[in-house]
């Protein structure tokens, strides 16, 4: 398939593109978990690489990606095709400027985090990452874009689209200024000023759920705003999200919202700290039985890890449907640059659920990552997980990235 690939690709370059351009990627981690309760330990070493292709001309652009990801030394890795998989994780086509210049298209596969990707991402942390068949149009407004996308998530019968798992919708941000004034000022790079723009998303998509060829009257509908504001000693972001719809004989009425505000210090060692809050409602009957309401907030799409700790306890990241016990979490974060440029991040969580307000525990990540002279970075984490019950649980991690 490599060579067909490389074949295909260097046949287009000469035929059709005026420019072409080729980088590669390869990413190993290796993961190592130790439950002192049980005294047992694991590691994992995961291999994922990347040969991206990009093909150019005035008004369009043609991109393809082939990744091959695999846990290494699982049953012979290469018979397994549930951990190792070789296939193209991108490959679209980009339309410059069609009606009137302000509107790019995009047609394919390809990767799709927006915003704060809470909810759609690229969950690059996973060894496999997101990808997203259909098409995007955007068009360019003069404080900001709008995004209108079409996604086929699952397409169970190819003749019939009454069964497709299909996600509509639209994504739009803009800019404005509090500050009517027009006057042009100077800007120290280490500050904001008071006069910074509003940013503010806003969202909506409807996701057509269709999982067995059954009577098809899964719908659900997703709302929301995203704000983000700096001022001079501080950035607020904040976010709020709806969600509703029907699933079968039950309704979905669930909720979401987060609100982050960050300090720049840029005082010795320490850049910045961030107190964050996280909300996710969660659906009390998730263990069985049914009120006819399911109030658990689903991001099938989002990067989960982005924001709820290394550790990614099954009890509150899977976020798959609507019938789980949500989260309500806190956190703090501060990051520091060490000698040698290397940048050490400390992060302290707190987890409890939505609906009972159990608490799950704590984590406290240490993560020391620095650059690589020739393209890549190379990262060590260290996590230690105190629940509520129990001994703790420690983990750790070493990433190396290689960019050519």
């Amino acid at each position: 398939m490599l060579k067909i690939s490389c074949v295909y690709i260097s046949f287009l370059s000469f035929i059709f593109a005026l420019e072409t351009n080729f980088s590669a990627e390869a990413r190993l981690r290796v993961e190592n978990f130790h439950d002192n309760e049980s005294s047992t330990s694991a590691t994992a070493s995961y291999f994922r690489s990347r040969l991206s292709a990009d093909l150019k001309k005035s008004i369009y652009n043609l991109h393809f990606q082939l990744q091959d990801s695999r846990l290494l030394g699982y049953k012979f890795s290469s018979l397994n095709s549930n951990q190792n998989i070789l296939d193209l994780h991108q490959v679209y086509a980009n339309i410059n400027g069609p009606f009137n210049g302000r509107n790019k298209i995009r047609i394919g596969r390809f990767e799709m985090p927006l915003g704060e990707q809470r909810l759609f991402g690229r969950s690059n942390w996973s060894n496999f990452g997101k990808s997203f068949e259909g098409i995007i149009l955007r068009r360019n407004t003069k404080k900001g874009n709008i995004k209108f996308f079409h996604l086929i998530n699952g397409d169970l019968y190819p003749l019939d689209d009454q069964f497709d798992y299909k996600i509509n919708g639209v994504y739009g941000a803009t800019k404005f200024s509090l500050n009517k004034s027009k006057l042009k000022q100077k800007i120290d790079s280490n500050k904001l000023l008071n006069d910074n723009p509003l940013q503010l998303d806003y969202y909506f998509f409807s996701e057509n759920i269709v999982l067995t060829p059954k009577e098809n009257i899964q719908q659900r509908q997703t709302l929301g705003f995203r704000l983000e504001k700096g001022f001079s000693t501080f950035v607020i972001e904040s976010e709020l999200a709806t969600q509703y719809g029907v699933y079968y004989s039950d309704k979905i009425d669930a909720h979401l919202a987060s609100i982050n505000l960050r300090i720049p210090i840029n005082k010795g060692p320490i850049r910045f700290v961030a107190f964050s809050k996280e909300y996710i409602s969660g659906d009390e009957y998730h263990l069985g039985g049914s009120d006819g309401v399911l109030s658990g907030f689903a991001k099938p799409f989002g990067s989960s890890h982005l924001y709820h700790g290394y550790y990614d306890n099954p009890l509150h990241t899977k976020f798959s449907d609507n019938t789980h016990q949500g989260l309500n979490e806190w956190y703090i974060k501060a990051d520091l640059l060490l000698p040698f440029k290397i940048d050490f991040i400390i992060k302290y969580h707190d987890f409890k659920d939505a609906v009972d307000i159990n608490r799950y525990g704590s984590e406290l990540d240490f993560v020391f990552s620095k650059k690589l002279l020739l393209g890549g970075e190379i990262v060590q984490g260290v996590s230690i997980y105190f629940p509520d019950q129990g001994e703790r649980f420690e983990a750790a991690y070493l990433m190396i990235l290689v960019n050519i």
